[in-house]
């Protein structure tokens, strides 16, 4: 992960399976109203682990623009492995899904109120996927 080099404001952790934005499911409530909510299960737990994350590390909230670094860490699957524990040859060297995109847009959502007011304030990002021995990701943001 590259990163600017002036002193980031805040860089944290997060432990976990790092969970996708995705699309939003629609139905209409029993008084007529649609009703939106995220059609992965996975989100709300992964938005409350970062965002709990950004207050353990002392994030305070920015009200200037942030430029924001993230790295996501994935878990190599067994059938990227011989039945010996060696990398198959032809193995990816990078995670393929979850969309970077829809990561990211989580990781944004989830931080807002704690490191910023408002996601706009985003005006860079440096978003990689990257396999690890352990699932999660390493946020850092600067006052850009």
């Amino acid at each position: 992960m590259s990163k600017p080099t002036r002193a980031a404001a805040v860089m944290f952790s997060v432990a976990g399976e790092a969970a996708p934005q995705g699309s939003k499911r629609a139905f209409r409530t029993r008084g007529g109203r649609i009703a939106l909510v995220e059609s992965s299960a996975k989100l709300k737990p992964w938005r409350i682990t970062v965002a709990s994350s950004a207050v353990a590390a002392g994030a305070t909230v920015m009200d200037c623009s942030v430029e924001m670094l993230v790295q996501f860490r994935f878990v190599r699957p067994r059938s990227h492995y011989t039945s010996k524990g060696a990398l198959r040859t032809g193995a990816p060297s990078h995670p393929g899904k979850p969309d970077l995109d829809k990561l990211v847009r989580a990781v944004g959502d989830a931080l807002t109120g704690i490191c910023y007011r408002d996601d706009a304030q985003i005006v860079r990002w440096d978003a990689s996927k990257v396999y690890g021995e352990q699932a999660g990701a390493t946020i850092a943001l600067y006052p850009a």
